[in-house]
């Protein structure tokens, strides 16, 4: 072997070593970042790698004629793969378009390295008279090919390229190696040499190897500098959402607190209010319309606050649909108000929704820097304070007041004694007959609640049923109420006592989603006839959303189930809303009975209650009978049922039972 032999495959040897330990270095990095571009990059590295050592199995080895055309096609698969893929990597790096990414797939592009080889091998294989144009075709057509993937690389990186050291010089070495590619193939065409000599082909892989290595080096420059650039970005994000909330923009807790002391130490003596403002009823918005959607409303409202005629002087979301905001420049408790006012307005305005219109209501609680506290800190926690009481007592606003602490702390204990009441057991269910006035029968017993409370002793339902909605239990005190209902129908029926119970839902748990699903449970885990529970809902919770409110009716109707308007006559009355509202039973509520005898005026609406409900094919129900002469009255007004202590009081279960039994016997008499 001469020394230029020698020579040669020394270079050959080099560039497959170089391009396997770029390759390597790019797998590594493939691994570690999981980026695409990286991982097309180190699949070029390694065609090209591949492709001098096929280059120099050819060379080296005296292989027959199919081994040898196997041989050329390796070659020039892992030629054109290598142009391929690292076009694609560098397309991977401009283009966020998934459609055109996936137009120029990392499978596609092998199928076309593929179709380039075939073509280029078949040609000749099936072609004798072509021997001639083999060496244009699958050397010097090849590298032109090469070339013109390199320098379409190029431009690619040249589009959109920053102040990169790594993407100038990727640009510079692919396009000095598709040059280099050129050249070689102009000189072979112009020379009268019919083959390149030993001396040329050193020359054109030296400059390829130099091509390769400054190309290699300017990959994994740029590689560092995008991982560098990435971790700097994710830097200030961090550094932002240390001090802004990620979905709206606001100023987050922490970022509030810091700049609300700041502020309170330069006013010396002029106050600086907090406002603790909460959208009503957010999470029924949330599972209504969906998550996104109530994102979009935080965003909005936040634009809105910001973009405001009244700016607050600081803007922060401190959880959930809760927002802080701090008023300066508020001189009088005029002020104030209209500021306070101004803020509802900005909240009650429509939201713009995929879904449609949205529109909703807030509850503010304020606390003032001159007569609350003096610290950050301590403002939002008064502010807090009187949000969560604004929001217990119902009111659109509150301001701070000593004392309101131990109001949230008694609230605190009350709820800790309740939850535990109901997992303990410590409620008890009484049950109040309804009479049937056509034949003296027992209807049903209406399920009443009471506490066996271990420090206070028995309490009736207005001792604790306002601190039940106060803490928003009364979902989860309905559902409790509601087994043990259909646990107690369960149990009576082994006792031979078929009769059904009605259960009072809150408003609010009507409303909600759900309650269909949890009553089928129920029925089914105690085998329980849906005909033996009945509902009573309050006329205000049924108007609410008549549409919605039908729409539950009716499903909880299909199922068998009863439901009665409670309390009629205290709420809305609407002779539209009795029609519409497909309910079984109306109850006359006890205020029209208490002085029905000696109040003409109360005898008239009973009466017309009476008629009105017969009239639209409803049954209905007296409550609060305690007197003879009242129950008279309505069974002479053709009232269908009556209920009060006159019939009897609520009863514990075994009393209950008795009741039953007695009332049994005296009708087989």
């Amino acid at each position: 072997m001469t020394s230029e032999l020698f020579s040669r495959l020394i270079v050959y040897i080099t560039e497959a070593g170089v391009a396997l330990l770029l390759s390597y270095l790019l797998f590594h990095f493939s691994r570690v970042y999981q980026q695409p571009y990286i991982r097309f990059w180190f699949l070029s590295l390694l065609m090209f790698a591949l492709y001098q050592l096929l280059v120099i199995a050819k060379w080296a080895l005296a292989a027959p004629v199919v081994a040898d055309t196997l041989l050329q096609f390796g070659i020039l698969l892992t030629s054109y793969l290598f142009a391929l893929y690292l076009l694609r990597g560098m397309l991977e790096t401009r283009v966020s378009d998934a459609a055109m990414l996936r137009l120029w797939s990392g499978r596609r592009l092998t199928l076309l390295g593929c179709m380039l080889a075939v073509v280029s091998v078949l040609a000749f294989v099936f072609g004798n008279n072509m021997a001639q144009w083999q060496e244009y075709f699958q050397t010097h057509l090849r590298l032109l090919v090469i070339a013109l993937l390199l320098l379409t690389a190029t431009v690619i990186v040249l589009y959109r390229i920053g102040n990169s050291v790594g993407q100038r010089l990727a640009a510079i070495m692919m396009a000095v190696w598709a040059g280099v590619y050129i050249v070689f193939v102009v000189w072979y065409l112009v020379s009268a040499q019919q083959q390149a000599g030993i001396r040329a082909i050193l020359i054109f892989k030296s400059a390829e190897l130099f091509s390769l290595f400054g190309l290699g080096l300017a990959l994994l420059i740029w590689q560092q500098e995008h991982e560098r650039t990435t971790n700097l970005q994710l830097a200030a994000k961090t550094r932002y959402l240390n001090r802004y909330d990620q979905l709206t923009g606001a100023l987050n807790r922490d970022a509030l607190l810091l700049q609300l002391q700041e502020r309170m130490a330069a006013s010396d003596s002029t106050p600086v209010y907090l406002l603790m403002l909460g959208l009503d009823k957010f999470k029924t918005v949330n599972e209504s319309v969906g998550l996104k959607q109530g994102d979009q409303v935080l965003i909005q409202l936040t634009k809105r606050f910001e973009s405001s005629i009244l700016k607050p002087a600081l803007v922060a979301r401190t959880g959930g649909d809760i927002f802080a905001l701090v008023l300066s420049d508020m001189h009088t408790e005029t002020q104030l108000q209209f500021a306070v006012r101004h803020l509802q307005q900005l909240v009650e305005k429509n939201f713009e929704l995929a879904v449609g219109q949205l529109q909703l209501t807030c509850t503010i609680g304020i606390a003032c820097s001159v007569s609350d506290s003096n610290s950050a800190e301590g403002l939002l926690q008064k502010a807090n304070i009187a949000f969560h009481q604004a929001k217990r007592i119902q009111r659109q606003s509150l301001a701070y007041q000593a004392g309101m602490e131990d109001e949230t702390a008694r609230l605190i204990s009350w709820e800790t004694e309740l939850l535990h009441a109901m997992q303990h057991n410590e409620l008890l269910l009484y049950f109040q007959p309804q009479l049937n006035l056509r034949d003296n029968t027992l209807d049903a017993f209406e399920v009443l609640v009471r506490w066996q409370h271990p420090q206070k002793g028995f309490l009736m339902p207005g001792q604790f049923l306002p601190f039940v909605e106060q803490l928003g239990l009364s979902r989860k005190l309905d559902f409790w109420i509601l087994q043990q209902a259909v646990d107690t129908i369960s149990r009576w029926r082994q006792l031979k006592v078929q009769l059904p119970l009605a259960v009072n839902m809150s408003p609010l748990h009507f409303q909600q989603e759900g309650l269909k699903q949890h009553i089928q449970q129920l029925l089914l885990q105690y085998q329980i006839s849906p005909e033996m529970l009945e509902l009573e809902i309050t006329e205000n919770a049924a108007m609410h959303d008549m549409e919605k409110g039908s729409n539950h009716i009716v499903e909880l109707q299909q199922m068998g189930i009863r439901v009665s308007i409670d309390d009629f006559g205290t709420g809305y009355s609407s002779l539209a809303y009795l029609r519409r509202m497909p309910i079984d039973k109306i109850k006359i509520d006890r205020s029209f009975v208490m002085d029905m005898a000696g109040n003409d005026s109360d005898m008239m609406i009973v009466k017309t209650m009476i008629t009105l409900a017969h009239g639209l094919g409803k049954r209905i129900l007296a409550e609060g009978v305690e007197t003879a002469i009242q129950q008279e009255l309505l069974k002479n007004m053709s009232c269908d049922a009556v209920q009060g202590y006159y019939i009897a009081k609520p009863l514990a279960e075994a009393e209950a039972l008795m009741y039953f039994q007695k009332q049994q016997a005296s009708l087989s008499q």
